[in-house]
């Protein structure tokens, strides 16, 4: 018991970032501007480190989104924001840091993300951890694809 007692608890701080998920307002928000603090720490790595860590953070992600979701039992939280922290960090990932590039970024990717454009609400339907986190990469590359096309 007590192992599961901790992975449960662990889960919870990456799904909701430390906890910042729990804000009462705008989550989702806050878990996107917390993607950019991330990737400003990660702007100068290479590429291939860049993607390695967002890939990492995808598949982490995935996992404690669905054991969150499966012990709360509650479809897609609204306090599991990993997957906000990934699709930003996705969003910004083909384009030279700017500050225009980072604010217009995170417009572009809250604007799809909160949208559900298709594919995000066929993908969104997918349920459990993995259904959580790729709405929000694919919203992150369909940001970045418009992104990438200014600033190029």
């Amino acid at each position: 018991m007590k192992f599961e007692d901790d992975i449960q608890k662990v889960s919870d701080i990456i799904a909701t970032v430390f906890g910042i998920g729990y804000t009462a307002y705008a989550p989702g928000t806050i878990g996107s501007l917390f993607g950019i603090l991330i990737y400003m720490f990660l702007k100068e790595a290479s590429l291939s480190i860049y993607l390695l860590t967002v890939s990492c953070l995808f598949v982490v992600g995935t996992i404690a989104s669905e054991i969150v979701e499966s012990a709360y039992n509650i479809k897609d939280p609204s306090f599991v924001i990993i997957d906000e922290v990934v699709g930003m960090l996705v969003t910004l990932a083909f384009v030279s840091y700017s500050f225009w590039a980072v604010w217009v970024g995170f417009l572009f990717f809250r604007i799809i993300d909160i949208s559900k454009i298709p594919p995000l609400n066929f993908l969104e339907r997918i349920g459990g951890g993995l259904g959580i986190m790729l709405d929000d990469l694919a919203g992150g590359l369909m940001a970045g694809i418009l992104l990438y096309i200014i600033f190029k």
